[in-house]
């Protein structure tokens, strides 16, 4: 769970958070989900570009797809095993 997290964490920064070099206060670059448009050539951030954000937003999906079903299937064989404990009675 926490490894999908981290990977969210990850897009998420780098959608939002500005790079490049600085331009006064701030930086040149704005993330690419606050300005999509960026046509300067300093911009061009491989991790920034759409391919390799979309592979990032995959990896985590996947990793929490994997982290759900994980804890349903923990959770159901808990539930089957407090079930079947041997001298008990089921309840009605």
């Amino acid at each position: 769970m926490l490894l999908a997290l981290a990977i969210w964490g990850w897009f998420a920064f780098l959608m939002l958070a500005d790079y490049g070099p600085e331009y006064g206060d701030r930086a040149l670059c704005r993330g690419p989900l606050v300005d999509p448009s960026s046509k300067e050539s300093l911009c061009r951030d491989s991790l920034r570009q759409w391919p390799a954000l979309l592979g990032i937003l995959a990896l985590a999906v996947i990793a929490t797809v994997i982290t759900a079903a994980t804890t349903v299937y923990a959770k159901v064989l808990s539930r089957l095993a407090h079930r079947d404990v041997p001298g008990m009675r089921p309840q009605d």
